[in-house]
C-alpha cells in the first residue's frame, strides 16, 4: 500500500501540464520533419578592396578541433546562409526537446529514495 501512495505523490505534474508538455514536444518533432539542408559554421562576406573588385564569401567551420575555411560563390553564400540558419533552428528545437524530455521523465516516474544524512555519515566513517 505504501508503494501505491508513493507513486501518486511522486508526480507533481497535473494531467493538464503533462498534456501541454506532450503537445509542445510533438510540435517540436513536427518542426524537424520537413528540414531543408543543414550546415554548421558561418558565412562571412569580405568587402571588395577596390572599386572594381567584387565581394568575396567564405564558409568557416570546425572539423576535429581545427578551423576549416572554404571560398564560396555569391550563389553558394546565399544557400549556405540558409542552411546554417536551418541548423540553428534544429539545434534550438533539439535543446527544447531535451529540456521537455528531462522534465517529463524526472517528474513523471518514481525516483530513488535519498539516503539519510546520518546513515551516509556512519557509512563513511566505517570505511575509514
Amino acid at each position: 500500500m505504501k508503494k501505491q501512495q508513493n507513486k501518486e505523490s511522486i508526480s507533481p505534474f497535473s494531467a493538464e501540464i503533462m498534456q501541454q508538455m506532450l503537445f509542445r514536444y510533438e510540435l517540436l518533432q513536427k518542426a524537424l520533419t520537413d528540414l531543408p539542408w543543414v550546415l554548421q559554421g558561418t558565412v562571412v562576406e569580405t568587402p571588395p578592396k577596390s572599386l572594381t573588385a567584387r565581394a568575396t564569401y567564405s564558409w568557416t567551420r570546425k572539423v576535429r578541433a581545427k578551423t576549416i575555411t572554404v571560398s564560396l560563390s555569391p550563389e553558394q553564400a546565399i544557400a549556405f546562409r540558409s542552411a546554417i540558419a536551418a541548423n540553428r533552428r534544429v539545434e534550438k528545437a533539439l535543446l527544447e526537446m531535451r529540456e521537455v524530455s528531462q522534465d517529463v521523465l524526472m517528474n513523471s516516474l518514481p525516483r530513488t529514495r535519498k539516503r539519510l544524512a546520518s546513515r551516509a555519515k556512519t557509512q563513511g566513517q566505517e570505511s575509514s
